[in-house]
This record gives C-alpha cells, structure tokens and sequence, in this order.
C-alpha cells in the first residue's frame, strides 16, 4: 500500500465493512453520520452533545504537531460552517504525538511549543498532550483530536454534518492549492531550495504555514449561504475534489487553470517533481453555491482569495479540462508529500 490515507476501495473494504460486519449493536453509530468522517457530533437524550473532529500529520519539521492541530480545528469549524452545530462551545484539544528514539529532545520541545502557541492564538487549548518515543518509527507522528460541547442537541442521534451539494452549483475554492505542503517542503528544504531561487521566495513559501486556518472562509460562507463546505488537505485539490463528488452522488467540470496556485507553490514543486494539484492543502477549502461570483466577492471582502473553478453536473463524471480536452479525474492514491519524505527521510539530520 502507499503512505497516506488509505485509498477510498481499500478503506470500503478493509476498514467501513469490518467494523460494521463486527459492529451489530453499535450499527446505529456507524450509519449516522459516517464512518470514517473527519468530524461528527454525538447527541445524548438531554439537550447537549458533543462534536469531535481528529486530523494526522507526520514528519520531522517543526509544525508536524501544529499541522495536526490546526487540521483538527478547521473540521470542527467547517462543521459548524456547514450549519449542522449551533451553540459551540468548550473547545478543547488532546494530541498525541510519537516520535523516533533518534530525535533530540529539543526538537520535541520545539514541536509542543510550536503547537502551544498557535492553540493560543486560535483559542482551543491542548487539554493533554501524549509523548511516545519509539524504535519502530522513521519520523514524528501528531494525532489530534478536537473536542466542543454542543448545546441545543437532544434527539439523541449522530447528526450528519455537511449540507449537500446539488447538481448545477458553481465550485468555489479558496486561497490557493498545495499551502501545507509547499510550507513543509520549503521549510525542510530551505538551504536546497535557495541554492537555486532566491531566498525570500522559498521564505515566503515556508511561511505559508500563516494561511492554515479556515476560520474566516467558514464565517463567510455561513452568511453567504453556501452550500457544501470541504476542508482540502491529503490528496490536495484533486483528493478534494473527488471526495466532494463522491459525497454528494454528483459530477463535476473542473477548468485547471482556475485552480489558484501560487508561484512558490509551482517552483517547490517542479524543483522536487511533485504533482501540486495532488499535494497537501491545508488551509483551503471547496464550496458549493448557486451563484459562485458572490460568494467569491463576500470571500474577497472578507479578505480570503478565492475563484470559481467548475461546476457540479448530474450523474458520476468527473471531468477536468485544459486547453479545450478533458480527461476524468482519478480517485487520490496517496499524497505528494510522502515522495518527498521519502526523498529526505534517510539523510535527515536531527
């Protein structure tokens, strides 16, 4: 199998069919709001719930525990985005991250402090945090899960989360494709990458951590009444974009020069030949609307970048064109980021 999420057949069968097949009493959990969901709410028979959102990470850069934790945070606000949490409150954090017996304990102290200071400007504290050195991994691994209590909820069901999105909606994406793994790689690779770019663009591509959340895009599709909300990250755009197809039960028309891309992002990747469409996107997320240009321009307004880069179609296609031929999009087989892990892992100093 390849780094990464498992594929969606692999993860259909060996995974969603076991614990179901073995699950008999606990069906009702699993056929609620889906198993294998970044973010769902579990409801009791008083009127309180509770809503939990989790995200991974792995490397050895000084944000692997923040990657994690922001992913965490931004599911469990595109939850709420999606309308289906009202009344959040309580937030909190508990990570868990293991890490090779060859890392210095300062880097692991770097890895928390990183992660501390972000959950206190995001204002979701770290509850717990669970340190594992082991012999038998290569790199850091960050586990986060974010819990907040939700009030108003007493029917005593797993809410479904997300709103659907319909044939015929304009696809809208926000900031631009690849941020998280551009960030990862320029930081990673800083002294590589200047020997052949200038320094400030691969500083300002190792900066790109600054856009990880998407706590402003949500707001705003909120009162611009948008549809569907995904948050990209494994897979990148294209891992996005099928997950919203296959969600949905719709076909998509995608125009590949409207994905938005920044150029730090093109000249990362062309140096370490990864496929950006296919690279770790944290920080963006896909939208479905009936009228993409407004909600473009609320977005814009609100000061996130954002472009109409397709639309949704009745039945199962899903096409991306370029310079007028299609071609169809394949399900996400991993994520780009792992070839370059793979690139570094055994040379890496500690």
């Amino acid at each position: 199998m390849n780094c990464g999420k498992l594929t969606e057949s692999i993860y259909e069968r060996s995974v969603i069919k076991v614990v179901k097949t073995n699950s008999i009493e606990n069906r009702k959990f699993y056929d609620g709001a889906g198993l294998g969901a970044d973010c769902a709410i579990l409801t009791g028979e008083k009127a309180s719930g509770m809503m939990s959102g989790q995200a991974l990470a792995s490397g050895l850069d000084a944000k692997v525990a923040v990657r994690a934790y922001m992913a965490a945070v931004n599911h469990v606000i595109a939850c709420c985005a999606n309308g289906a949490a009202s009344g959040l409150f309580d937030a909190y954090a508990n990570m868990t991250l293991v890490v090779p017996k060859r890392l210095r304990e300062i880097k692991v102290r770097g890895m928390i402090g990183e992660t501390a200071v972000q959950a206190e400007e995001t204002g979701v504290p770290m509850l717990s945090c669970n340190v594992q050195v082991l012999d038998s991994v290569m790199e850091a691994v960050a586990v986060c899960v974010v819990n907040a209590g939700v009030e108003n909820r007493c029917d005593g069901k797993i809410v479904p989360l997300k709103k659907k999105a319909h044939a015929r909606e304009d696809i809208v994406m926000t900031k631009w494709l690849g941020l998280e793994g551009t960030a990862v790689v320029a930081a990673g690779s800083h002294d590589k990458l200047c020997a052949r770019y200038p320094a400030d663009i691969v500083e300002e591509a190792a900066d790109f951590y600054r856009y990880l959340s998407i706590a402003t895009e949500a707001a705003t599709a909120v009162k611009s009444g948008a549809g569907y909300l995904h948050v990209l990250r494994e897979g990148g755009v294209f891992g996005g974009l099928w997950q919203l197809a296959a969600d949905n039960g719709v076909g998509l028309v995608v125009d590949l020069k409207r994905i938005p891309v920044r150029q730090e992002t093109i000249e990362v990747c062309e140096f370490f030949d990864l496929n950006p469409y296919e690279l770790l996107a944290g920080g963006s997320a896909l939208m479905t609307s009936p009228n993409g240009g407004e909600l473009v321009r609320a977005l814009e307004e609100a000061g996130v970048p954002a472009a109409v880069i397709g639309h949704t179609t009745q039945g199962n296609d899903r096409l991306i064109c370029h310079d007028g031929e299609s071609r169809y999009l394949e399900p996400a087989n991993g994520d780009e980021i792992y070839k370059y892990f793979q690139s570094k892992i055994g040379g890496l100093e500690q």
